[in-house]
């Protein structure tokens, strides 16, 4: 994991995940989740227009997921009785908003999401490695794919077609 703490961000990336954290509030989710992210990546220039021939973006937004909010886990927990913290953080990565108002947190799926394609960064992470890395973790957590019905084999042909 120490290897995966001195990959860059790419700007792209960067837009990309600021743009899923304006995406999770506008579906009005908690958190970044792969619903967002995958929004986010329909609208990256570089990306987009590659994967929307086998993502539809309606359906990403209608469809019924069963987003289980409670996998981000504060870390916090073990403070003395009565003692809060200062600020809650989470075992996970936050981006802000496009706006620089907010941060949001990635869910847990959200995180395997970009530590997988984190792995398959270079020495810059950009947006078709986060792509990839959504269409080899939905494998195991299908999630949003599933909801809409695409296969991550198809999403990742259309990744590699770049």
């Amino acid at each position: 994991m120490a290897e995966l703490e001195q990959i860059a961000l790419s700007e792209e990336l960067l837009g990309v995940m600021r743009n899923a954290a304006r995406k999770a509030q506008e579906l009005r989710e908690p958190f970044i989740t792969p619903r967002a992210l995958l929004l986010a990546l329909l609208d990256d220039p570089g990306i987009g227009p590659a994967i929307a021939g086998v993502v539809n973006r309606e359906k990403v937004l209608s469809a019924d997921l069963d987003e289980n909010f409670g996998t981000v886990r504060a870390i916090e927990e073990f403070f003395p009785e009565g003692e809060q913290p200062a600020i809650t953080r989470y075992d996970t990565l936050a981006f802000k908003t496009p706006d620089s108002r907010a941060s949001m947190w990635l869910t847990r799926e959200a995180l395997r999401i970009f530590v997988e394609g984190a792995l398959r960064a270079g020495e810059q992470y950009y947006p078709k490695q986060l792509a990839l890395g959504f269409a080899a973790e939905a494998v195991h957590s299908p999630g949003v794919l599933a909801a809409i019905r695409v296969e991550p084999g198809f999403l990742a042909d259309a990744i590699y077609k770049l």
